[in-house]
């Protein structure tokens, strides 16, 4: 499983998953991200479809650069341009010729997820997300090792 969330290291999980599915063709890759990293690499999609990969990416979805609000809440003592639209992520996969999955409530989850896994190629899973309880995890992080 690769996790690209708070890592300085934005968008990369999709390539990421492309790059561990040459490395481990027999196996499902997983990846996750939040939208904001999802967005920054998703033309990789295409790259995923016509190399017919054997991939699975989780997308955590607030409709935003969570992780850089947070950072700029720390320094700046606010955000700026972090929100954006929301963006339907099952239709975007499909799109490509991925097969995309989402889900609206937490009972949802475990059988789509199984369903995702199952495909055989790429897919995409969206799954909406609420961080508002990251600041209490973020009053634990040495901001210096980070920003």
């Amino acid at each position: 499983m690769l996790i690209s969330n708070g890592q300085q290291t934005m968008g990369v999980a999709l390539p990421w998953r492309i790059g561990a599915s040459f490395v481990r063709p027999c196996d499902k890759i997983i990846s996750v991200s939040g939208d904001g990293g999802f967005m920054q690499s998703s033309m990789e999609l295409e790259t995923a479809v016509r190399l017919n990969t054997n991939i699975l990416h989780i997308i955590w979805v607030d409709n935003a650069y969570n992780m850089v609000e947070m950072q700029e809440e720390v320094k700046y003592g606010r955000p700026s341009g972090v929100k954006f639209g929301p963006i339907d992520f099952k239709r975007y996969a499909e799109s490509f010729g991925a097969k995309g999955f989402s889900v609206e409530c937490a009972s949802q989850l475990r059988e789509t997820l199984r369903k995702a896994i199952a495909v055989d190629g790429p897919a995409v899973l969206a799954i909406p997300v609420d961080y508002r309880d990251n600041d209490k995890l973020m009053k634990h992080i040495n901001y210096n090792l980070i920003i």
